[in-house]
């Protein structure tokens, strides 16, 4: 025999390598087949239990098409910028925009403590009770839709309970308007009420999803409409407030010039008429420059209306359109918990225990493994 022949092992375990009995394996597995039947069953249980106690969601969801070509004053260098931006280019300032917000920061607009300090204090309709609440009263409701009510209030229903009413001082100072102060409680309700509002935009079509989700499809009807009506009205008043305080600035120094017109034309008719026969030169002199006054107020006032029709007009052009494509609805199924899901879970967390014990506990290991 050649000395390659001597070299091979034979056995192959001598090269590291480890052979399975699969046999041996199948033989373990249906002896105790009995056993982990039973204790898949028993987690199963457990987790059905487990799935009844959780309690009920209903999600509502608006979908809004907001306007992104930005009416540029620069023309079609605008509308260009505008496509350059949705491609992730920059032109800087090649062209100036009306579209003071991007689309995609309007997901923080609904996630904003102002919106949902508003959101708590607006009354939502509750199905369940059949009478009008404040979002607030409603959030911190003890009370769960849960087929059962095992353990109680949840994690968060527990902070809230415990967390004081009391605010930080504040000095009453010229600044301590602009700050927002809350209590502990108030805090967690928002907390709260924050993780059941989200808006999404997708980068590539615009369109904005505003999902909110409640214990009640009609509260969570009631907060998606107010968060697309907040969302709106935001985003058109950002966009239109400097024509509109341009608009009211424009009105008072209308309103200025026309009664200096007025008062102007009244010297001057009243001045021509108590000096109708008189044919003096000072007379006629003054007669001019107060023509002159009519003629200054008159195309100051002129001008004034122009602007503000100009300025009226360009309210309207600046306003975005914002196209539902998704109107809300009242959810008639629930969208959490999955009962099946979580069951199927702890069943499998069941034979996985089960086989753990059955293998490192029960079984020669040696033998396994040939």
């Amino acid at each position: 025999m050649s000395t390659t022949e001597t070299n091979i092992p034979k056995n192959p375990q001598d090269n590291g390598e480890i052979s399975i009995n699969f046999g041996e394996i199948y033989r373990v597995l249906k002896f105790y087949k009995l056993f982990i039947a039973v204790l898949a069953l028993v987690f199963a249980g457990i987790g059905a239990l487990y799935a009844l106690t959780q309690p009920n969601e209903y999600t509502a969801t608006v979908k809004l098409l907001p306007e992104l070509d930005s009416k540029a004053a620069g023309g079609g260098l605008g509308g260009l910028k505008s496509l350059a931006g949705l491609a992730g280019i920059d032109l800087g300032g090649a062209g100036t925009s009306s579209e003071a917000i991007r689309p995609d920061l309007y997901p923080n607009i609904v996630q904003s403590a102002p919106f949902l300090q508003e959101a708590l204090k607006s009354q939502v309709y509750f199905s369940k009770k059949k009478k009008w609440m404040k979002t607030s009263e409603f959030l911190n409701n003890k009370e769960s839709n849960a087929p059962l009510s095992l353990f109680g209030p949840g994690k968060e229903d527990k902070e809230a309970e415990k967390a004081g009413n009391e605010r930080i001082l504040i000095p009453q100072n010229a600044n301590s308007a602009n700050i927002l102060n809350f209590s502990k409680k108030e805090d967690a309700t928002l907390t709260k009420l924050k993780g059941r509002i989200s808006a999404e935009i997708d980068k590539k079509s615009g369109i904005i999803t505003i999902t909110v989700k409640m214990q009640d499809p009609v509260v969570a009807a009631n907060l998606t409409s107010l968060s697309q009506t907040y969302l709106t009205k935001y985003v058109v008043n950002y966009r239109t407030e400097k024509s509109r305080k341009e608009v009211i600035f424009l009105e008072t120094r209308q309103a200025e010039a026309r009664k200096r017109y007025d008062q102007a034309l009244y010297n001057s008719s009243t001045y021509k008429d108590q000096n109708r026969n008189v044919f003096l030169n000072v007379v006629k002199d003054q007669e001019k420059k107060l023509q002159y006054e009519v003629d200054l107020a008159f195309n100051l006032y002129s001008s004034l209306s122009t602007q503000l029709a100009d300025a009226q007009v360009k309210i309207h052009r600046e306003t975005p359109v914002f196209k539902v494509l998704e109107p809300v609805q009242v959810p008639l199924l629930k969208s959490e918990p999955k009962r099946s899901l979580i069951t199927l879970g702890f069943m499998f967390v069941g034979i996985f225990i089960s086989l753990g014990y059955i293998f490192f506990k029960e079984v020669d290991l040696k033998s396994l493994l040939g």
